[in-house]
């Protein structure tokens, strides 16, 4: 190939340099016009100027030699008699057909050929030595096609170096000359000598031999050369160059040694300074293996391409290491790297980045690497993908066949997005991370003697779908320099039971049948069992101890483990307790991630038994991103005392509180229990007892047709427990006597926080019904939500959000369904019955209706707490004889309760004989600052207020605008402010249509 270079005028140092064809010529400046440009072939330096024939005006100024010139000037004999010396030279260049020899006492001699004059060294013929020669010239350096350079070792730098370094053993070479050094030739070096090309810009195009030795690019603006013991030279970039830059696209090869190619900028991290698109060869030779370096320092890209070969093929020895090494490196697509080894272990490759992503393909833009680069490379060599700051991404599918390792290692975190798949015997994929390793493709290593190597600092989640598969003969597993052992069967999983207090992964799907004993019988596990995110599925499980589960107990970790259409029957007899779950029958210690789908958990337990779907009873363990989804059901009996849909029971035991976090259901919860005011029935746990749950849910069908039960669309009963964040789309279900809620079915001295319920909610004959929480006693509400219809036309307390509140805080609330309610009944959008609870800043939208003799009001049905800040739209009709108000039906029977800041905006609507208040059918305690805007109409001989229909208590500094729907042919009372009053209203106003009837329809009390 034609390679062309241009010598361009460097006006600061006032000579001509050696620079690319691509190089920009100097401009025009003062008082020279046009451009000043001597184009030079390689393949034609028979046309060049006399300047670049054999080296001129040579000056010894250190050491003793000689110079000899002969054969009609084509060679020069450049005679070396002390180990060091020093040359100044006007002019360095050897045209084609030349040469110079340079003959020197031993091979550690060093010749230092310095140019002083202002000419590039242009080497077209041959240069030989048997020692070491420095070539420095900060005009340049190009060694053309057809040079040939045999040496015991060579140093061609851009930089200078001072004559006292030099002498001293000191080779520090440092400046800032632009001026390119260029190879298109062959430069080879004795066995065990080394060859370094140093400057600004360095650039192979040729072939640079070091056996057993050493080749160096550095591109910067100061280096360090050293020799070893071995005379070996090793070189460090002290100094960044503006533009620095190192370029292979020949051959550079050191077999049985080293290649290096190392820049250092001081520009950004896009500008690439390390570029190789040729070939590096650094292959074993007698046993020794060689390695080859590419690194951009701590700014600077470096850009992979070509081959690299650092193998051990048809010798003896190992494979070699390859480095590329950046601020940001970039591999690209088809680049070819090999470290195999015939008799001995394959080599490495190791990818560094500040930060490493690796994509899929090529149109995703300039990232580390590419998943098909490194499919085909591990067929050749072990990986290693190895961030320097940030973290690791995978982003696409890897794939060998090959028993070579994959190795990514984080400053950060590890995130693997795309499966890794690897069928060759003895293959290996290791992550290492100080901080999290998040794996969301599979790990798949099917081939004998595989094996899967997690080191993490902050631990690692498996994703949902993601599993890793150990299914090869003789696999292994290991984390954080623990040894795991594999189960790939059901003999291994029922020989847990040998060692309760083992390391164990689950390496492949179990598909069992028939029966299965629970691991541990009568003891718990506590150990690790991590499923790797594999399913377990089709045994029938049973035990003859109090707990019963896959695991009987668990006071150790289970995690990322799926269970899938099992049956766990409860069987157990005699006095004391039983706890029932799908995977464990009583924990302690910890779960995370774990699911179960198509389970069926049924009590048939002759002693008091709490039932859930993944687990019996939860003493202080903690629960994390658990599931359990379609196609369950869970059912008790006639002795359980409490059934869940994830956990029968959830309590403080040894360790502390028990805790159910992230954790979803889709279950069918039903069947009988035994009558217990302590017991309950939930879509994800039964009963709470100081326990937390919190950014839970719960979905499906909640169903028991036994009376006097505690059921919830999340949990049945909570007692001391806290809810956060949590909320229930289940259908929930009733019968008799019941405290029933489409999130809590009865809730007392606890607190739910940021929670809500959408399902609806059915009783029948219930106590209290709720669209959130059937009873709350003694408990706080904050930031809650409700909008499921609410139905039971014989329950006592029914509630849009609350079917009974006594002595409850509520602050922040909304119920948004419609509720309704049979005869007998205290109603509500919000609350069926307040008692001593407080509410401020709550709303209730629905319709609301309800039976005969009933308390029906838009918020509260029958209040004896105190209201401020509330709201009620919705519509209200209530039955017969009963008292109906558009926010409050009857408000302080019992107890001093107050309304305050209040607004009812629905219309109202009270049958025969009832007392019907466009914001209180009947008060008794107090009212302040409220106001009515509904309309209000009633049957015969309804008593029918703008504001309220009854007053015995007291009103002050409230408004009603509302229509009065009156007819006094069917023996109604009316009046815009109030029907019949026999307490004190004070200051209060009517407006709009509720003054176009009389103020007051009869009053026994007083009014001002």
């Amino acid at each position: 190939m034609n390679k062309m270079y241009a010598l361009v005028w460097n006006q600061a140092l006032a000579c001509w340099n050696v620079a690319h064809e691509g190089a920009r010529r100097r401009r025009k400046s003062g008082a020279r016009k046009g451009m000043v440009v001597a184009a030079v072939s390689l393949l034609g330096a028979g046309a060049m100027s006399s300047a670049f024939a054999l080296p001129t005006g040579g000056t010894v100024v250190h050491g003793t030699g000689d110079i000899l010139v002969f054969d009609n000037n084509k060679e020069m004999s450049i005679n070396q008699h002390t180990d060091k010396l020093i040359t100044n030279w006007n002019d360095f260049s050897v045209a084609k057909g030349e040469r110079v020899t340079f003959n020197q006492p031993g091979k550690s001699s060093v010749a230092l050929s310095r140019v002083i004059g202002t000419n590039a060294s242009n080497i077209q013929g041959r240069i030989n030595a048997n020692g070491q020669v420095f070539l420095v010239n900060p005009n340049g350096v190009v060694f053309g096609q057809g040079a040939q350079v045999n040496v015991g070792g060579l140093v061609a730098s851009t930089r200078g170096i001072s004559d006292d370094d030099f002498k001293a053993g000191k080779y520090n070479f440092s400046g800032n000359s632009p001026a390119e050094i260029i190879n298109n030739g062959d430069i080879i070096a004795d066995q065990g000598g080394s060859v370094a090309l140093l400057g600004t810009n360095v650039r192979n195009d040729g072939v640079i031999q070091a056996q057993m030795g050493r080749v160096a690019l550095g591109a910067g603006d100061k280096f360090t050369v050293n020799f070893d013991g071995n005379n070996l030279l090793n070189l460090q970039v002290d100094g960044a160059a503006v533009d620095a830059l190192v370029k292979n696209g020949g051959l550079l090869k050191a077999d049985g040694g080293q290649v290096l190619m190392t820049a250092k900028s001081a520009g950004t991290m896009l500008q690439t300074v390390v570029n190789n698109q040729g070939t590096i060869e650094a292959n074993t030779l007698r046993g020794t293996a060689g390695k080859i370096t590419l690194d951009g320092g701590d700014v600077g890209k470096v850009v992979v391409a070509g081959t690299m070969t650092a193998s051990a093929l048809g010798t003896v020895g190992n494979g070699g290491l390859i480095e590329t090494k950046g601020a940001n490196t970039e591999v690209q697509l088809a680049s070819r790297v090999n470290t195999q080894a015939s008799n001995g272990q394959t080599g490495n490759w190791k990818i560094t980045s500040n930060t490493v992503k690796v994509s899929p393909t090529a149109a995703s833009g300039s990232d580390t690497a590419y998943t098909d680069t490194l499919s085909s490379n591990l067929a050749t060599t072990n990986i290693e993908l190895a961030s320097s700051s940030g973290d690791v991404v995978v982003g696409g599918p890897v794939t060998w066949n090959s028993g070579n390792r994959l190795k990514l290692s984080s400053k950060g975190d590890i995130e693997l997005n795309g499966g890794l798949t690897a069928t060759g015997a003895n293959a290996r994929v290791e992550m290492n991370a100080e901080k999290r390793v998040r794996l969301n493709g599979n790990v798949t290593l099917s081939g004998a003697n595989g094996s899967f190597g997690l080191n993490h600092g902050d631990g690692y989640a498996l994703g949902q779908s993601a599993t890793v598969t150990l299914s090869g003969t003789g696999a292994a597993f290991d984390s954080n320099g623990s040894q795991y052992g594999v189960i790939q069967n059901t003999t291994q999983l029922q020989a847990v039971n040998n060692n309760l207090n083992g390391l164990y992964v689950l390496g492949t799907n179990i598909k069992g049948y028939g029966a299965f004993r629970s691991i541990g019988g009568n003891s718990a596990f506590s150990g690790v069992f991590d499923g790797l995110g594999n399913t377990i599925s089709g045994f029938t499980v049973t035990n003859t101890g109090p707990m019963v589960g896959l695991f009987a107990g668990n006071s150790g970790s289970i995690s990322n483990l799926k269970l899938a259409n099992m049956t766990v029957n409860g069987t157990t007899s005699g006095a004391g307790f039983s706890y029932i779950g799908g995977l464990v029958g009583m924990n302690t210690g910890t779960l995370a991630n774990v699911s179960a789908t198509g389970l069926r958990i049924s009590a048939s337990a002759a002693n008091t038994n709490a039932v859930g779907g993944l687990v019996g009873l939860n003493a202080g363990g903690a629960i994390d991103h658990a599931s359990v989804g379609p196609t369950s059901y869970v059912t008790g009996n006639s002795y359980t005392s409490s059934i869940g849909g994830l956990v029968g029971e959830n309590m403080t035991g040894p360790a502390g509180a028990g805790s159910i976090t992230n954790s979803t259901t889709n279950v069918n919860v039903s069947g009988y229990m035994q009558r217990n005011t302590s017991g309950g029935v939930g879509g994800l746990v039964g009963s709470n007892r100081g326990g937390y749950i919190a950014d839970s849910s719960s979905s499906g069908t909640i169903n028991s047709s036994y009376g006097g039960l505690n059921i919830g669309g999340l949990v049945g009963y909570n007692q001391n427990g806290t809810l956060e964040r949590s909320s229930s789309s289940a259908s929930v279900r009733g019968n008799a006597t019941s405290n029933i809620g489409g999130l809590v079915g009865f809730n007392t001295n606890s607190a739910i926080r940021e929670s809500s319920a959408s399902g609806a909610v059915n009783g029948y004959g219930s106590a209290s019904l709720g669209g959130l929480i059937g009873y709350n006693q003694n408990s706080t509400l904050n930031d809650v939500k409700a909008s499921g219809a609410v139905y039971d036309n014989s329950g006592a307390n029914v509630g849009g959000l609350v079917g009974q509140n006594y002595y409850g805080q509520i602050d922040t609330a909304e119920a948004l369904g419609n509720v309704t309610a049979g005869a007998n009944s205290r109603t509500g959008g919000l609350i069926g019955n307040n008692y001593g609870g407080t509410l401020s800043h709550v709303v209730a939208r629905g319709k609301v209706m309800a039976g005969t003799n009933s308390h029906v009001g838009g918020l509260i049905g029958s209040n004896d707490g105190d209201l401020s800040s509330v709201e009620a739209s919705g519509e209200v009709r209530g039955g017969t004889n009963s008292f109906v108000g558009g926010l409050v039906g009857t408000n302080g029977r019992t107890l001093g309760a107050v309304i305050d800041t209040a607004t009812a905006k629905g219309p109202v609507f009270g049958d025969q004989r009832s007392s019907v208040g466009g914001l209180v059918g009947q008060n008794l305690g107090q009212i302040r600052n409220s106001l009515a805007l509904g309309t209000v109409s009633g049957g015969y001989y309804a008593n029918l207020g703008g504001l309220v229909g009854l007053n015995i208590g007291n009103v002050r500094q409230s408004v009603a605008t509302g229509k009065i729907n009156s007819n006094p042919r069917i023996g109604q009372v009316y009046g815009g402010l109030v029907g019949i009053n026999y307490g004190e209203m004070r200051f209060n106003s009517v407006s709009g249509e509720a003054a176009q009837v009389p103020l007051v329809g009869l009053n026994y009390g007083v009014i001002q």
